[in-house]
């Protein structure tokens, strides 16, 4: 298996899950949606291969921002 890493950059991959969950749902806080990104990004940020990192990160903090959505409601 081949490692690839070079291109991840931890912060960026955080601001980018972040700036599509807020579009996506612009109801949600920002500080729950930053938090969100950060915990789901964090989760993955030492997987040997990081090629899918901000998608399976985005799936997650998703997740979690819609269960803290209707947990408002």
């Amino acid at each position: 298996m081949t490692e690839r890493g070079e291109g991840f950059d931890k912060d960026q991959t955080i601001t980018g899950v972040e700036e599509r969950l807020q579009a996506r749902f612009p109801d949600a806080e920002p500080g729950v949606v930053h938090e969100e990104a950060v915990v789901a990004v964090d989760k993955y940020a030492d997987a040997p291969v990081k090629d899918f990192v901000d998608i399976i990160a985005e799936r997650d903090a998703r997740a979690a921002v819609e269960d803290s959505l209707s947990s408002e409601s």
